[in-house]
């Protein structure tokens, strides 16, 4: 019973981060629209706009960092490949086991730092500098957003990897 419950939060977890994921994933769209709209407006008709880049520049930014938890549900980080597919399921779990603490260190510095530059945003209620001047502090509090649901992602990936080092089998 233990193990189908704690498989049933890896799962919704996982849900989670595919949620999200494919939610933020449609900003590729906003920004290839926003784009395509400067180039349109730039040289066909000689009218460039002042928001365009910047506004794509923006909304690029929080697509990076919310993306996190849905590249990692999807093993989509970088390994080092050569060594790593090679090794049984246990071995890369034990190896991932004792890695999940440089992530979390990682992490933790980002959540820790990113906050911190996110309250100090906040808290001027931050602008760009730049001459259409959008406010920019509500896209640097998703820096610690993403982070966390990185960890969260993370943490999921952590109890799997210890199942696996463990009993040898995948969490059911």
């Amino acid at each position: 019973m233990h193990n189908k419950r704690l498989a049933s939060i890896v799962h919704g977890i996982d849900a989670l981060s595919n949620w999200s994921g494919k939610i933020i994933s449609y900003f590729i769209v906003v920004i290839v629209a926003v784009l395509l709209y400067e180039v349109v407006v730039r040289y066909l008709f000689d009218s460039p706009t002042k928001w365009a880049h910047e506004s794509s520049l923006l909304l690029f930014g929080v697509y990076a960092v919310m993306l996190g938890a849905y590249a990692h549900v999807h093993g989509a980080h970088v390994n080092m490949d050569l060594f790593y597919n090679r090794w049984s399921l246990k071995t890369r779990a034990i190896v991932d086991v004792c890695t999940f603490f440089i992530f979390l260190f990682w992490c933790g510095a980002l959540i820790w730092f990113g906050t911190a530059f996110a309250i100090q945003s906040v808290k001027f209620l931050e602008h760009s500098t730049t001459a259409w001047g959008p406010p920019i502090w509500e896209i640097k509090l998703m820096i610690p957003l993403g982070t966390l649901l990185l960890i969260i992602q993370g943490v999921a990936k952590f109890i799997r990897d210890l199942n696996i080092a463990i009993t040898g089998r995948e969490l059911a």
